[in-house]
């Protein structure tokens, strides 16, 4: 019987399995470190360049306001003003010309019930270009003067409908004569 007697001033100890779990492990962590670099880089550059347009964008927006400002300025100086009087009132003028009476009447019909008339209608140009539209209708009765009323919210054409006043006909004729404003919105 032979016993193999071992004379090393220290144990044998595998360190090659140890080595090569590190060895991966090290591998590992710097693959993710290395992907976790470039994604760092790659939003440090967005964001450096999102900045820059940003500051380019303010810079151009504050340009802008300056010269917006200059332009003003020169439009409200006294000798502009008298011509700017008169573009504007060109403006309405061209406005007011491209109201048509006969498409008015024609929209107004369409949603006129049996029972109502107009008995005055008199149109003005509000500072939004629409055109703010005041009657004054009759009406056989209160439900006319209502299905009247329904008819010109349900429609495209009338907006803002509005009943002011309302009393006793006064010509016989109509139970109700009623005051009622719209804003007529056309085409």
């Amino acid at each position: 019987m032979r016993t193999s007697i071992n004379l090393a001033s220290q144990p044998f100890v595998d360190y090659r399995g140890f080595l090569l779990t590190a060895g991966i492990l090290g591998l590992v962590a710097l693959g993710c470190t290395v992907f976790l670099l470039v994604i760092g880089i790659s939003t440090w550059r967005e964001t450096t360049t999102t900045q820059g347009r940003l500051r380019a964008l303010e810079s151009r927006s504050a340009q802008l306001a300056t010269e917006q400002h200059e332009l003003e300025t020169e439009l409200r100086a006294p000798g502009n003003l008298d011509q700017l009087e008169q573009v504007h009132f060109a403006n309405q003028l061209i406005r007011r010309k491209a109201f048509s009476w006969t498409q008015l009447f024609f929209d107004l019909q369409e949603r006129l019930p049996g029972q109502v008339r107009v008995l005055s209608l008199s149109p003005s140009l509000r500072d939004d270009g629409r055109v703010l539209v005041e009657m004054r209708v009759g009406a056989g009765s209160q439900g006319a003067l209502i299905e009247f009323l329904q008819s010109l919210e349900q429609g495209q054409k009338f907006r803002d409908v509005a009943l002011h006043t309302q009393g006793e006909g006064r010509a016989g004729r109509d139970a109700i004569e009623a005051r009622v404003t719209a804003v007529y919105v056309g085409d």
